[in-house]
């Protein structure tokens, strides 16, 4: 009774820890393949079970599918059939659809060119696959690839590694790094500037500060006479420059000449 117990708690601990992703209804077969893995890597082996899981992982359209096969005697294999049958679109569409024009949406390149051999009807060959996978690459990528001489597989890895090169958010960062630095470096360029304008506007302003001080000291230095002017005034008889003396009135009273 205990080991029964134990085991019945290893099957519900088993199925609590499984997840299945929802439905792939572009690859109902790649999806169920992945499914069954699951189911054999944790020992799930009842049928029942099985049945549950793949309900759990439909949509409201994907129910509606099998809905007249559900029931208690629902069979795993009826219903794997049916929604293989329902969503399996002929490789010819797959790969009509997979060529047209258009982007490659989210896939790398060597994922496109995966995709694109699992759907490639019979009667393509490698030269025709090339052509077809090129013309989903980006021009820029398309540009270099094209021009190389190598085995498909090699030209998408070499794909790969271009796209990644030149991918947006590659070069958004590397853009706000180069911006980054830019501004720094206009910010330092613009403070040296500062600093040479200030140094060349204060030598051209010496030289007019000296000069109007030059000529404010002059015009307030008083009047300057030589010494016979200094000492005998109006009467002095020689005068040696510079002398700045100006004559005074002559008193009424007349002196005698002042020998000098």
């Amino acid at each position: 009774m205990i080991e029964e117990q134990k085991q019945n708690d290893v099957s519900v601990n088993a199925i609590a820890n499984v997840r299945l992703p929802s439905f792939w209804k572009q690859s109902p077969d790649f999806w169920f393949i992945h499914a069954e893995s699951v189911f054999a890597n944790h020992r799930l082996t009842a049928d029942s079970t099985h049945v549950n899981f793949v309900i759990g992982a439909l949509d409201e359209d994907g129910v509606r599918t099998i809905g007249d096969l559900l029931g208690p005697t629902a069979s795993y294999d009826a219903i794997r059939s049916r929604l293989i049958d329902a969503y399996s679109l002929p490789k010819s569409v797959r790969f009509r659809e997979i060529v047209k024009p258009g982007g490659m949406g989210d896939r790398r390149p060597s994922q496109l060119l995966r995709d694109m051999r699992s759907v490639m009807p019979a009667g393509i060959g490698e030269e025709a696959l090339k052509e077809f996978w090129l013309q989903k690459l980006p021009s820029n990528v398309m540009a270099i690839i094209a021009s190389l001489d190598a085995p498909l597989d090699s030209l998408a890895s070499r794909a790969d590694r271009v796209m990644e090169a030149s991918s947006p958010q590659s070069v958004d960062a590397l853009s706000k790094d180069q911006m980054a630095d830019l501004a720094s470096a206009v910010s330092a360029l613009s403070q040296q500037v500062q600093s040479l304008t200030k140094i060349v506007n204060s030598s051209k302003d010496a030289p007019r500060q000296r000069q109007h001080s030059s000529t404010q000291w002059a015009a307030q230095q008083p009047t300057q006479a030589c010494y016979y002017h200094e000492k005998y005034g109006n009467g002095a008889r020689n005068c040696r420059p510079p002398c700045n003396f100006k004559p005074k009135a002559q008193d009424h009273v007349t002196s005698a000449p002042a020998e000098n």
